[in-house]
């Protein structure tokens, strides 16, 4: 039996040994050193903020449940090898050819090592898993009532929300744990000689089938009460393809066999239990079979019976959880409040083509000035250093002007970290803010170009009213004349704070060195940043960043601070971690401090609700310009939201972030988000209440741009309220298409904010609107839109259009415009300035009208900046386009009526009020008969393929034309459809001719 060369190990030597210990040591220091390092850095910068507590708490749960998942898992993975060795056999054959033997007295003569050793490395790796699920524990513990029950089970909301998970979490761990435990004891009876293969048959040793066979039993008794709660889990099945929830075949066949299977785990749990008294295990394996059979059977096979023979030959039996569906759908996403205005346009002809005095404000605020063209002009006209820019889409908000409601671009003047210095001092300690804050009305420009000739390009016109830190808000005598900037210096931005790796040394006791202008220089006094004044803070730091000039540095003194973190968005996660923040942020002006503040808006969400339609985040939100692009090829101050699916969101915080000292603050804005209320329990004193917010802020916040995008994308299905439409679909709608985008490249318009009339009583409004298109038609469905105004914030307003109206959508209507005459004919000087343009904004009327608006710029060369040159509308009526400098010129050219008694003097230009040079309006073009559009002139330098471009677009919509007369259906979809095509063509002509 002696077999010594095959179980001796080799020693090793004391040197040996102390070098390992060296190895494991470094090892280690280069493993968990970093970590510790972000841990003390993280705990300065939360105390730096005043928000310490909510580090503590997250390092604390993940510890806390660090210890008991890893001691769980260690626990069974130990307790599996000591019960094995417990009841090992005392004498054992030793057979030749076993190959467990040679082992054996290996792992007994090292019994203690080779039993702890496993189930730390076990415990280890179930403490990591453990520690990522706080959230889930920290919600249990902390849960409240939604106050809303579900409809199949009658149980609270918050039961799926905060208990559900937890249950989950707790049968996932017991699995593993028994998995484990199971694994562990059969390994170890097979060491110890309790399972022995050699032989015909083998042996199974008494202790090792009590030990086997119970654990056996506990995992069929968990795997019991996983199924019970499956149960639940029917309210988010995604059997049916056409909604999310428990439907026909869940409640008839799924339901009832999960209770079944719950008695059968129960039956074969008692037959395992059976097995630790009976010698025969034919009763577990028959157990074993049962259940197999039965989840195969009773499981699967019977729900699919069900979907497929009962469900499918009538899906009206979907019809109630279709209805399920669409209610909890709107209560997920906030849509359960929405204002519908049916067969809005049922007005006669001149009605529809009318303006009137309550149409004011929202023609008197078209926004001329698209934040996204005129960016170029924000930075190139106050002639910015080069390390200085502005984002790349500009912010929108309005101020009170005179007493009237304005739209105005704003932009906070930032540091681009891309373009600061390369020498390590001037990067981190001269250049480390930026300094301004510009606004300019978004419907006006300094001067009105009366025509598109290049001659005209070289003039100072075209261009934002800007002005520097501050906003005009009265010319009365005696009035405030403007709300001031009296801080303008910011260390805080979405900009500046777009490398994650761009931090800045500021103050200081010796002279000051930052950069202002050319001739001015400061220190920063400021309260925020980290103190780094000590030896200790600068290693950190120092090992952090991994740059050594923080700690030899002699311009670093015991005044100095870091400033790092300082993107407004990353800020609020950082202070919030349960908030998922909006991918824009904007500036605004704190009338109390005269500093700028950026104001965040936050999401509480959830991955699933009750019957509630699943959304992939990323998708909802993505701009047009982020579809076409590589991540990687965002602009650094672009974001965008995570690729996770939610089932649930609010924006229920609103959040200020300084712009000089980095302070934040998050207000509650929905006193009842049960998700947000958890979260203040877990986080008690981080989330204000809402009568702290400054009026002077609260009259800014505007509804989120995400959140409205999450919202359209999900009525494209679910605007309607009827189940049997839903289940047929014959009323579907699409994001209406972008009109400067090509065929290859079709992407949703973005929707945009303005000031809008209120047509109850003609008031302005802050709003954000987008257009709905029916599916795959050109033609609108509807147009929504929701207040940001404080009286009525949050209101959804949805106004379907009447199905036979067949108002052409926002690429139809580019087409229409760029086949009209007025374009056809001015063809060569469009396209020497090379022109670009603006959002197209659908600009909904009193009486039922609508008319598009869309601003045209020339875009000569890099180094000028665009100019607005045009004004192009198109009256859908009759289908004439205007082509005039100022909105009024153009709204008479398109052949509406009342424009002078309803703009006023704004009628001579609303682009830039009264001017100097201004030509006379146009004669109107006429429409033909019919309405069909004068757009056979083409211009005289165009090509072939333009020229009978623009005839098919124009006989097309003669077809539409024809086709809605007749009243026949078919026919309009075929012709719109022929018209989206003839329009596609043009533009595609239009760019093989452009110069390039």
């Amino acid at each position: 039996m002696s077999n010594r060369g095959a179980t001796s190990i080799p020693s090793l030597s004391r040197r040996a040994k102390i070098l390992i210990a060296i190895a494991v040591v470094l090892l280690a220091v280069l493993l968990i050193g970093p970590k510790f390092v972000d841990l003390y850095t993280n705990f300065l910068w939360f105390a730096s903020v005043g928000h310490a507590s909510v580090l503590r708490t997250v390092v604390l749960s993940r510890l806390v449940l660090f210890f008991v998942a890893g001691l769980f898992m260690w626990l069974a993975t130990f307790l599996g090898l000591w019960l094995a060795y417990r009841v090992r056999p005392a004498f054992l054959p030793s057979p030749t050819d076993d190959p467990v033997v040679r082992y054996r007295a290996v792992v007994t003569s090292r019994i203690k090592t080779f039993g702890l050793i496993p189930s730390i490395l076990v415990g280890l790796i179930g403490g990591i898993f453990g520690q990522a699920s706080w959230r889930t524990v920290q919600l249990f513990l902390h849960r409240v009532p939604f106050g809303i029950q579900d409809p199949q089970f009658h149980k609270d909301i918050g039961f799926y929300a905060f208990t559900l998970p937890f249950v989950h979490l707790v049968l996932t761990f017991l699995f593993a744990g028994l998995i484990v435990l199971f694994l562990a004891n059969l390994v170890a009876h097979y060491v110890f000689g309790g399972i022995r293969l050699a032989g015909r048959e083998g042996r199974l040793a008494r202790g090792a089938r009590i030990q086997l066979a119970t654990i056996a039993g506990a995992f069929l008794l968990t795997k019991a009460a996983a199924y019970w709660f499956d149960r639940y889990d029917l309210v988010y099945s995604e059997r049916s393809r056409m909604f999310t929830g428990a439907g026909y075949a869940d409640i008839h066949a799924v339901l009832p066999a999960k209770a079944i299977l719950t008695g059968i785990a129960v039956i074969c749990a008692g037959a395992f239990f059976a097995g630790v008294v009976m010698r025969d295990l034919r009763v577990p394996a028959i157990a074993t079979v049962l259940m197999l059979f039965s989840s195969l059977v009773v499981g699967f096979g019977w729900p699919q019976a069900v979907q497929y023979f009962s469900v499918n030959p009538s899906l009206e039996k979907e019809t109630p959880y279709i209805q399920r569906n669409l209610e909890g759908t709107k209560q997920a996403y906030g849509l359960t409040d929405i204002k519908y205005v049916r067969d809005f346009g049922k007005a006669s002809k001149d009605q529809l083509q009318t303006i009137t005095p309550a149409d004011s404000a929202s023609l008197q605020n078209v926004r001329l000035l698209d934040p996204s063209v005129v960016s170029d002009a924000f930075s190139k006209r106050n002639e910015l250093k080069q390390f200085y820019t502005v984002p790349e889409q500009l912010a929108v908000d309005r101020y009170v002007t005179d007493g009237k409601l304005t739209n105005y671009l704003v932009a906070a003047i930032e540091l681009d970290p891309s373009k600061t210095p390369t020498d390590w001092a001037n990067r981190h300690l001269v250049y480390t803010h930026g300094n301004g804050f510009l606004a300019a009305p978004a419907g006006q420009v300094n001067e009105v170009l009366s025509d598109a000739g290049q001659a005209n390009l070289g003039s100072a016109g075209g261009l934002p009213v800007m002005t520097t830190n501050g906003i005009p808000v009265s010319t009365a005598p005696g009035a405030q004349k403007q709300i001031t900037v009296t801080q303008p210096r910011i260390y805080f931005g979405e900009v500046i704070g777009s490398d994650p790796d761009f931090y800045s040394i500021v103050g200081g006791a010796g002279e000051p060195r930052e950069y202002d202008n050319d001739r001015d220089h400061t220190s920063y006094d400021g309260a925020g940043g980290v103190s780094i004044g000590s030896w200790s803070r600068r290693l950190a730091y120092a090992i952090k960043f991994g740059e050594r000039n923080l700690l030899f540095n002699r311009d670093i003194d015991s005044k100095s601070k870091i400033i790092y973190l300082r993107d407004p968005r990353d800020r609020v996660r950082q202070v919030a971690p349960f908030l998922t923040t909006d991918t824009k942020t904007y500036p605004v002006i704190d009338q109390a401090t005269g500093h700028i503040v950026w104001i965040v808006d936050g999401y509480t969400t959830l991955p699933r609700y009750p019957y509630a339609e699943p959304t992939p985040l990323a998708n909802a939100t993505t701009k047009p310009d982020q579809e076409q692009q590589p991540q990687s090829a965002l602009p650094s101050s672009t974001r965008t939201q995570p690729d996770e699916q939610i089932g649930y969101i609010r924006n229920s915080v609103k959040a200020t972030v300084d712009a000089y000292d980095g302070t934040v603050h998050l207000y509650q804005v929905d006193d009842h988000d049960p998700v947000l209320n958890a979260w203040k329990k877990v986080f008690p004193g981080v989330i204000e209440p809402s009568s702290a917010i400054p009026p002077a802020i609260a009259d800014h916040f505007r509804y989120p741009e995400d959140l409205f995008e999450v919202q359209r994308f999900l009525l494209q299905k679910y605007h309607t309220t009827n189940p049997t439409s839903f289940r047929q679909g014959n009323n579907l709608w699409q994001m209406s298409d972008s009109p400067d985008r090509t065929p290859d490249q079709g992407s949703a318009q973005a929707p945009y904010y303005s000031v809008a009339s209120n047509l109850q009583n003609g008031d302005g409004y802050f709003q954000l609107s987008s257009l709905m298109q029916a599916r795959d038609q050109d033609y609108l469905a509807a147009q929504m839109s929701v207040s940001s105004s404080p009286s009525t914030y949050g209101q959804i307003t949805l106004r379907e259009f009447v199905k036979g109206g067949l108002v052409p959508g926002p690429k139809a209507a580019a087409g229409l415009i760029n086949a009209s005459a007025p374009i056809t004919n001015d063809r060569a000087n469009i396209t020497a300035i090379n022109p670009r343009y603006g959002n197209m904004q659908s600009i909904v009327l009193k009486d039922g009208g609508l008319v598009y608006l869309w601003p045209m710029y020339a875009s000569t060369g890099e180094k000028d900046p665009p100019k607005l040159i045009k004004v192009l509308a198109l009256n859908p009526v009759t289908s004439t386009v205007g082509y005039q400098p100022t909105v009024a010129q153009a709204l008479k050219q398109a052949g509406y009526l009342g424009v002078d008694s309803a703009l006023g003097s704004a009628a001579t230009g609303v682009a830039g009020g009264p001017a100097e040079g201004v030509a006379p309006a146009q004669t109107p073009v006429p429409a033909q008969a019919g309405g069909t559009p004068t757009a056979t002139v083409p211009g005289a330098g165009d090509s072939p393929e333009v020229r009978a471009a623009v005839k098919a677009v124009s006989d097309a919509w003669a077809a539409v034309v024809a086709a809605q007369k007749s009243g026949d259906q078919v026919a309009i979809g075929q012709a719109m459809d022929k018209l989206g095509q003839a329009v596609a063509k043009l533009t595609a002509a239009e760019s093989a001719q452009a110069p390039k």
